[in-house]
């Protein structure tokens, strides 16, 4: 973390999607979408860094032209935008998976696996979303899902490692239920969804993600400027040069910020990107 003086000497801006980059709506503004191509066109890197997967991001992707890279998975994947390549991939080892999925088996659950870049959800229908606390992301969820009934049978079909695993219960004391069924693992566990965990490989996570698309491009990560809202950004907050809370931040990521910004349905990525990274006037 630094402080924010000296506006315009970062490099390179890394933006948590879900209530950063995306309002309530999951949309992103023009004026956004304008902020960041005039920070591409002015050399500058802009990163997208988030716990989807590629299947939930590609309609972003083609929409925000000023993107670069994905850094996805929690960290897990790594994408250039516009090699259209990924760069690195981190997966979940077959026992740790069969684990957790063990552990969620007999739980009121809502299971959503990430395969081969494409999310997999085992739903019977959307009304289900309801029960899981999750029915505001529908759209997101019917954009970049294939739904199934049976994941085991689906693993078995696609036979590939499992990169990332979300849980999406019904209540604390189910979520609690999980926890202790699976106990000690070697994986990284963060807040979800609605009342959720979002497991990925010990290797990945946001602020590491961070590390290594810095490493790619030869840009200190001091020079890297990280904007967030919620439980999975901590990390990228920790690792990045410069912290930047959303007005819309839980109070785990304010604590870790450098600065603050306007909240999700403000513009307050692109308000950051502006000042911290172009070196703009206040907007």
């Amino acid at each position: 973390m630094a402080d924010g003086t000296g506006a315009g000497r970062f490099e390179l801006a890394a933006l948590d999607m879900d209530g950063t980059l995306l309002n309530t709506a999951h949309e992103t503004t023009v004026y956004t979408c304008g902020v960041l191509a005039r920070a591409s066109a002015a050399g500058k890197v802009i990163a997208v860094c988030t716990g989807r997967c590629l299947s939930e991001l590609w309609a972003h992707l083609e929409a925000i032209p000023g993107i670069g890279y994905a850094i996805c998975e929690n960290g897990g994947c790594l994408y250039d935008v516009k090699a259209k390549r990924i760069l690195e991939k981190a997966v979940i080892p077959e026992a740790d998976a069969d684990r957790v999925l063990d552990a969620a088996r007999d739980l009121d659950v809502c299971v959503q696996c990430f395969i081969g870049d494409q999310s997999y959800m085992r739903l019977g229908e959307a009304e289900e979303l309801k029960r899981y606390h999750i029915y505001d992301f529908w759209e997101v969820f019917r954009a970049g899902s294939v739904f199934v009934r049976d994941m085991d049978a689906l693993r078995r079909e696609v036979d590939r490692p499992v990169e990332k695993i979300n849980l999406y219960f019904t209540t604390a004391a189910e979520r609690d239920r999980f926890a202790e069924k699976v106990g000690e693992i070697d994986l990284n566990m963060s807040a979800s969804l609605g009342i959720g965990y979002e497991i990925s490989p010990r290797e990945a996570a946001k602020g590491l993600g961070l590390q290594k698309l810095c490493r790619h491009l030869g840009i200190p990560v001091e020079r890297a400027m990280a904007v967030g809202d919620g439980g999975n950004d901590i990390d990228l907050m920790s690792a990045a040069g410069f912290a930047v809370a959303m007005g819309n931040a839980i109070d785990e990521v304010r604590r870790l910020a450098d600065a603050f910004t306007e909240d999700c349905d403000h513009d307050g990525a692109a308000r950051a990107v502006e000042r911290w990274l172009l070196g703009g006037a206040e907007a």
